[in-house]
């Protein structure tokens, strides 16, 4: 078979690779359709030791396809089954898998390999998250799961309600991915960016109201927005320490800041703790998905509530995907499918 292997920072190479056979609980998956992710990119450009662990690696981590090979005692997947392979699950073993953590697992091994014709699916996954698809979705729109499912593992933490007003930093797929997982909780949602087509996007997604950092006065129009008060949640979803500290600034007293967007290791934020301490500013760092995460956005996908539109917009073939990727590695694009 033909797979992308990733060998360091701007370094992928597509080889021949033997066809891999299903050990105890293990299944292998034939590609259907995989994306193209940002983490990828960053991963291409930079390196990723959370993502891809040690080098060589497989490359790929959203990935639906069709179950080719079932191993011994595998019970919940049989061969032709349209499958969404989630990119990790519990291993069953330490205080964090047992206590619905997995992300936070010290051992976490996340799973890559979707960017192949066939991948070999780990038996912890296999067993806990390996999600059936219907045969009405396309298999593109599943793939969208592991991004997805980062999204609504966010809004369950910060516990937003019906009503609720959520304000998103940040304009990208992953935020129109956030305005979905928001209004699927019935909130109030605004996003605040750069970009006047991402913002475009973002409103096209449901956003009730999108702001441009680039306008003067925008601080005044989201509070304005969100009845002079502030917003009840933000969701910094860009990774920078400025729009950390502009969360905190935005949020309404008593409200909820969440970190999503990742910072380089080392980074610090000279945060107001004097605003935090005295109008009571929760902030939380939200990571990764489990499980039950991934579960409800196979549902909602399969379900029609995310306008897959706005984020897949190209495809590109498995022998064209190195130098897709060198093209491309410092542009910010939507997802393109990937196929063999």
């Amino acid at each position: 078979m033909r797979g992308v292997i990733y060998y360091g920072p701007r370094d992928i190479k597509l080889e021949e690779l033997p066809i891999p056979a299903p050990g105890p609980g293990e299944v292998v998956v034939k590609l259907g359709a995989a994306l193209t992710c940002g983490t990828d990119f960053k991963a291409y450009r930079q390196g990723h030791p959370v993502l891809l662990g040690s080098y060589p690696s497989p490359f790929g981590h959203e990935l639906a396809g069709t179950v080719s090979a079932v191993g011994k005692g595998v019970t919940t997947a049989k061969e032709g089954d349209r499958v969404v392979v989630a990119n990790s699950a519990p291993m069953d073993e330490c205080f964090w898998c047992t206590h619905g953590q997995n992300h936070l697992c010290p051992s976490l091994k996340l799973h890559n390999g979707a960017y192949a014709e066939y991948d070999l699916v780990p038996a912890h996954i296999v067993r806990h998250n390996l999600h059936p698809l219907k045969n009405s979705v396309p298999l593109e729109v599943g793939a969208l799961a592991e991004p997805f499912s980062t999204t609504i593992h966010a809004v369950g933490i910060m516990g937003v309600k019906p009503g609720d007003s959520a304000l998103v930093i940040g304009a990208g797929p992953m935020a129109i991915m956030l305005v979905h997982a928001l209004l699927a909780k019935g909130a109030r949602v605004g996003v605040m960016g750069r970009s006047k087509e991402n913002l475009v996007a973002c409103g096209a997604a449901g956003a009730e109201k999108v702001f441009s950092t680039l306008d003067e006065g925008f601080k005044e129009s989201v509070r304005s927005w969100s009845d002079d008060r502030g917003p009840d949640h933000v969701f910094e979803a860009v990774g920078k320490s400025e729009t950390h500290l502009l969360a905190v600034d935005l949020v309404r007293a008593g409200g909820k800041v969440c970190l999503f967007g990742g910072c380089a290791p080392g980074t610090t934020v000279p945060l107001d703790v004097h605003r935090i301490h005295y109008k009571q500013i929760a902030i939380h760092g939200v990571f990764h998905h489990t499980p039950p995460h991934f579960q409800e956005a196979v549902r909602l996908l399969s379900e029609g509530k995310v306008k897959t539109e706005l984020l897949i917009q190209g495809s590109v073939t498995l022998a064209d995907l190195p130098a897709f990727f060198a093209a491309n590695a410092d542009k910010s694009i939507p997802k393109s499918v990937v196929t063999a």
